[in-house]
């Protein structure tokens, strides 16, 4: 670039200037990326779900319980390659603080269904032999100081029961925050109105095309029951949960428009006054046979090498900070707090569209100005 040396020059004149301006497009953009992940985390399960995978559960609600022996009926639909009970345990360990997701699921089937879970074959072995085994997720380990042989209590306050577990493996993939143990077990220690009841059904397809017409078959086999269910894809069932979080995306949607006008503001200002400062340079430079559109592009170059250095700073500290501290182990629900591609590309070119339209008013404003009005200036 011809005049990136002078750009370079007017962007180091003040440099105290310079220095806070830069500052609030780092801080600016640090938080725009933070909220940015929290929101594509928010989504995760929708986007990321396993397509052959589906959920079934009481059609009323969550909060009714479905019948063990419904297992066997559902396992007949032609397409269902597997299907286990899951129940959520809603357990507390040691302190309500310590919120985890615990589940009751068929030890033997849960590696079929889930994958994407990984663990030694002695774990899993030790996990199916074991009717008051556990597994936990790697950063439960981290979080809780888990290890295999450790016997864990937690509290249900929906069962009202202190359940003991023995630790047989710590298993790394999936949502590495999840505790899971036998159904058989539960069933055992629960009370009358929850023995043999499953909270939902997991089920995994031979592939992802049967999926809606298996859906479609389980509810229409329970229509008539006591316990009618609603059926649907991993994806689907994930949607549901974050349609419930609309509220909480908008207000940080909100949030983010509230950052980025207030950055406008901050750098409209700054560029605002630089301008005003330098009319009668614009003068100068019109003398000596500058054009209106390269003394703009001047001003504009400035501006958004500002935001580009602000924009990369806040971005990269943001990238830097969130792979070296896994903020995952601490944020519920949250699988991986890592700021995705589109996020980092979305904030750097809103940092540049910030750059272009605080500045473009004021040069526009004064470029328009002839020589003699320029000279004449005394701003």
């Amino acid at each position: 670039m011809r005049f990136a040396k002078l750009i370079l020059k007017n962007v180091l004149r003040n440099k105290l200037r310079t220095l806070l301006t830069v500052s609030s497009l780092v801080v600016s953009l640090f938080l725009i990326v933070t909220l940015g992940t929290i929101l594509t985390e928010m989504q995760r399960g929708s986007e990321e779900g396993n397509p052959s995978r589906l959920m079934s559960r009481h059609s009323v609600s969550l909060a009714f319980l479905l019948p063990i022996a419904d297992v066997q009926r559902i396992q007949s639909v032609p397409g269902v390659k597997a299907v286990m009970p899951f129940t959520w345990f809603g357990g507390i360990y040691k302190d309500e603080r310590n919120f985890f997701a615990n589940f009751a699921a068929d030890a033997a089937k849960l590696r079929e269904i889930y994958p994407e879970l990984k663990m030694s074959d002695a774990e899993w072995q030790a996990f199916i032999a074991d009717r008051q085994g556990a597994i936990v997720g790697k950063k439960l380990q981290l979080l809780h100081g888990f290890q295999p042989g450790q016997r864990i209590t937690l509290k249900s306050p929906i069962y009202n029961k202190d359940v003991e577990f023995i630790v047989r493996g710590i298993c790394t993939g999936g949502d590495e925050k999840t505790l899971f143990f036998h159904h058989d077990y539960l069933s055992e220690l629960a009370p009358d109105w929850a023995r043999d009841q499953a909270g939902m059904f997991a089920m995994l397809a031979n592939s992802p095309d049967q999926v809606a017409r298996i859906g479609q078959e389980i509810d229409a086999m329970f229509v008539n029951t006591d316990a009618p269910t609603k059926t649907e894809s991993e994806r689907e069932f994930a949607a549901s949960f974050e349609a419930m979080t609309g509220s909480i995306k908008q207000f940080l949607y909100a949030i983010m428009a509230a950052i980025t006008f207030s950055l406008l503001l901050v750098m409209g200002n700054t560029m605002a006054m630089t301008v005003r400062e330098r009319t009668k340079e614009v003068g100068t430079l019109k003398a000596i046979g500058f054009k209106r559109h390269t003394i703009a592009g001047l001003f504009i170059g400035e501006s958004v090498l500002l935001a580009i250095i602000g924009g990369a700073i806040g971005i990269g500290a943001a990238v830097l900070i969130y792979r070296a501290v896994d903020m995952s182990v601490y944020i519920p629900t949250v699988v991986s707090f890592i700021p995705q591609p589109q996020t980092l590309i979305t904030a750097f070119l809103l940092s540049i569209f910030v750059g272009v339209f605080s500045v473009a008013y004021s040069t526009y404003r004064v470029t328009g100005l002839t020589i003699a009005e320029a000279l004449r200036s005394t701003e």
